[in-house]
């Protein structure tokens, strides 16, 4: 009969031993190299944000150095040409030269504005796109059960008082219907529009 029993507590134990290791196995995650528990999921999300928003910090100081290397190409080509007028006011051969030199300044001034354009609209998009995603992996719009209403989802440039103007409803309903605590919105956000019966 003790034999019995201990037969049973070894099959009881390994049950419980096999049951833990099924549930760690099947939610464990691991984020560069790093081993998480399943009821670590947050912390795995925020790590990823962070690494996000890493790399977009490194791309922005990347920018700036550009943009900072042609403000200096710039300046050189400023101080030339100044050093060229100062010296040839009566020589028509040099006030060619200054001339090309004025058109090249104009060129780089203009080259610089477009790529400074260019990377303010694409640390905006990505920096929209990361906040979308952190919206998404947090917020999940459900209607509430006493309203009737849509789901929309925010563009690009767009203000809670406009997305109120076209379903002809109020800021404040679409903020109390989404639990909003501020008026900020991010491209790519869900929002639960209510519509009064």
């Amino acid at each position: 009969m003790s034999g019995l029993h201990q037969k049973a507590s070894y099959a009881i134990l390994l049950g419980v031993g096999l049951a833990i290791m099924v549930v760690f196995a099947s939610g464990c995650q691991t984020v560069d190299g790093q081993f998480y528990w399943p009821w670590e999921t947050p912390q795995v999300d925020n790590a990823r944000q962070s690494l996000m928003m890493q790399q977009a910090q490194r791309d922005a100081a990347l920018s700036r150095n550009q943009l900072e290397g042609l403000t200096q190409s710039q300046r050189a080509l400023q101080d030339r040409l100044d050093r060229l007028e100062a010296m040839t006011r009566d020589n028509a051969k040099m006030h060619d030269e200054i001339l090309g030199l004025r058109k090249d300044i104009d060129q780089l001034r203009d080259e610089r504005e477009a790529m400074r354009k260019q990377i303010v609209d694409d640390l905006t998009t990505r920096i929209n796109q990361y906040m979308a995603k952190a919206m998404a992996g947090s917020t999940h719009v459900t209607a509430p059960a006493t309203q009737t209403g849509r789901k929309h989802t925010v563009e690009a440039g767009q203000t809670l008082t406009d997305i109120a103007k076209a379903y002809k409803t109020t800021s404040s309903a679409i903020m109390k219907a989404n639990s909003l605590k501020s008026s900020t919105l991010y491209a790519g956000q869900v929002l639960f529009i209510p519509v009064s019966e």
